[in-house]
């Protein structure tokens, strides 16, 4: 496993904000500490990259701070930090093409960006970009699994109609931002009620993985949120680190190329080894144990 990350991740901030850099820090410690995969730095998002998802006019509102958002905050060099995580996107799917899993360890996240606006803490949208960059070079198949607690209303933004691809999605609902009641088009929605069990959440996640093999893609994404889980503080969701291990593997049995990237996850003190856990099932199951 390829893990792209940079300690530019962890230099800007926000007092108060969820997306703080300490929840990159937490799962960073927990891989290095268990040996999972090697560390790579990633490369910046170009601006034609960017365009491949955005129009120019975001791209230069993020550029001056010169958007507004109350959950996303107007913070300096932010241009810089965002197009560095979309970058390490679009890394961690080339190397899947390559037949290593690519994982980004990259904030701020990106699914709830909009081809023209930020939002949820998302200034770009990091696997949207990474598709649509893939797309251009490669006539193949793509799925998007988004198993992010809160639905990915940019990534269905920019995905939906797209010739080849997919997008499903796992969320609570009702939650932020109160889009995925319905399926459509290439998108495929799997609503779920707050509180509701782990194993009503699993029976919707097998419902999904069953989409995504009959779609029989090239090349699966993971939308990889960590917000779902029972210790998280911004959703009333049940999922354990068992469940996220077991999701891993099943994810992994798919015999496709796999790539993922982060998106929320915000209890500093579990979403380090909840993380380990994920990329555990999926990297046990590739192994074959």
């Amino acid at each position: 496993m390829k893990i792209l990350y940079s300690d530019e991740f962890i230099k800007y901030s926000e007092p108060g904000h969820p997306d703080s850099p300490e929840r990159v820090k937490a799962i960073k410690m927990v891989l290095q500490k268990k040996g999972m995969g090697e560390f790579i730095s990633p490369v910046p998002c170009s601006e034609e990259e960017l365009l491949l998802a955005h129009t120019e006019e975001l791209i230069r509102k993020v550029k001056e701070n010169s958007f507004y958002d109350p959950d996303t905050p107007n913070i300096p060099d932010i241009y810089h930090y965002a197009a560095l995580s979309c970058g390490s996107a679009v890394n961690a799917a080339f190397f899947s093409l390559d037949g290593e899993i690519g994982f980004s360890l990259a904030r701020p996240p990106g699914h709830h960006a909009g081809r023209n606006t930020v939002g949820g803490f998302c200034y770009f949208n990091n696997i949207a970009v990474a598709v649509k960059k893939v797309l251009k070079e490669h006539k193949i198949k793509i799925a998007v699994l988004d198993i992010d607690g809160h639905h990915g209303n940019g990534t269905e933004e920019l995905l939906k109609d797209t010739e080849g691809v997919i997008y499903v999605s796992l969320h609570q609902h009702p939650a932020f931002p109160g889009t995925g009641t319905t399926s459509f088009s290439n998108c495929y929605n799997f609503p779920v009620f707050p509180g509701s069990s782990a194993e009503s959440y699993m029976k919707k996640f097998e419902k999904a993985i069953d989409i995504i093999r009959s779609f029989s893609p090239d090349l699966l994404g993971i939308s990889l949120g960590f917000d779902a889980h029972c210790s998280d503080p911004l959703l009333n969701m049940t999922l354990e680190d068992i469940h996220y291990y077991q999701m891993g593997k099943k994810i992994s049995e798919i015999k496709t190329n796999i790539f993922l990237l982060l998106e929320g996850g915000y209890n500093v003190k579990t979403v380090g080894n909840t993380c380990y856990c994920f990329l555990n099932g999926v990297v046990s199951q590739r192994k074959g144990q």
